[in-house]
């Protein structure tokens, strides 16, 4: 993907406000608080399912939030959530998806081109997601799904590129398809189903500050760098659970995967976790994962290097999320020394 050379239209723009967010059923959330979209536009048309259409939406994230907590940036699962509030709400309100249908992310990608871009200012910021689709219908004209490449601008400066893909699925199918996942559950060993509270690390090894946004166990890490956690997960927590989910959220998982190599890369190379901000992320999510089985983190810590999209000092990290001896996400991430 390239970032473009200019900014989204000047018209569109103009037309996009800031004053109210969307309604909170056309991204899928529960709490009105939660809601970070405030208005879109289509700013060109070439066919969907044929060629590409471009949609540019505005959003707004908070500058505090149980998440972001006392970060000097705008959080990685906060960046990943508007990201996927502007599929949704594409979906809904230019594609025609009905609003019972359920929404299943194949994939997430982003990498940050600017961090300055994304630093907390002293007012809120003015977002803009310029969102190319490419859709893939049926033979009657409904969108099964879209693939996407965006770009997030920052009060107008390009701070990351991103991409990704989504299926929409009917209520019956995604039952047909929940089915498989309790199938797993059913034959699975009795130690994998053996997923009481467990104890979460101290927030301060994972770069986190709230006791109640940790989602691993007390990490091992070894001197060649691998490095290995358990998903510890908390149905009540009022963002990665706004509302009654009957899997893992891939947010969730994300958060892990992020806590796990900042505190793996952060042990191995004596860095302190809240300076290591990740600058690229590469997420793919193969099977469901259930509440009702352990769920084990596993990371391979790679070598320091210089990256070039931010010019910063990073590590590469790439984790598996297992259950029952099945992957349920493979994510690769890019953490680089920023503070």
């Amino acid at each position: 993907m390239t970032l473009p050379t200019k900014l989204p239209s000047a018209s569109s723009r103009d037309r996009l406000r800031y004053d109210a967010t969307v309604p909170r059923a056309l991204v899928h959330r529960a709490s009105v608080a939660e809601v970070f979209i405030t208005d879109s536009v289509a700013a060109a048309t070439n066919g969907i399912g044929r060629a590409e259409a471009t949609f540019e939406v505005a959003a707004q994230l908070p500058r505090g939030h149980l998440i972001g907590e006392r970060s000097a940036t705008y959080d990685f699962l906060l960046i990943v959530e508007v990201l996927r509030q502007s599929g949704v709400f594409v979906a809904h309100r230019h594609l025609d998806v009905p609003l019972d249908s359920a929404f299943i992310f194949k994939a997430m990608n982003y990498q940050v081109r600017s961090v300055d871009a994304l630093r907390i200012g002293t007012r809120p910021a003015h977002l803009v997601i310029s969102l190319d689709v490419r859709a893939e219908r049926n033979r009657a004209g409904r969108v099964l799904g879209f693939d996407f490449d965006a770009v997030m601008f920052v009060d107008d400066v390009p701070a990351l590129e991103a991409s990704g893909g989504l299926v929409f699925v009917s209520k019956r199918a995604f039952s047909m398809l929940r089915a498989k996942g309790r199938d797993r559950v059913r034959t699975a060993a009795p130690a994998s189903t053996l997923v009481s509270r467990l104890a979460p690390a101290a927030p301060a090894a994972l770069g986190r500050h709230d006791p109640r946004n940790v989602v691993v166990t007390e990490p091992t890490v070894d001197p060649s760098g691998n490095a290995r956690a358990r998903l510890v997960v908390d149905t009540r927590h009022p963002h990665l659970f706004d509302h009654e989910l009957d899997h893992v959220p891939g947010n969730l998982q994300l958060e892990a995967a992020r806590q796990l190599a900042v505190a793996a890369v952060a042990r191995l190379h004596g860095l302190f976790p809240e300076q290591l901000l990740v600058t690229e992320l590469r997420a793919h999510f193969p099977e469901f994962a259930e509440l009702d089985l352990a769920t084990t983190v596993d990371a391979r810590v790679g070598g320091v290097r210089q990256s070039k999209a931010v010019g910063l000092l990073s590590v590469p990290v790439d984790i598996l999320l297992e259950q029952s001896g099945s992957t349920v996400s493979e994510v690769a991430l890019e953490v680089a020394l920023w503070a």
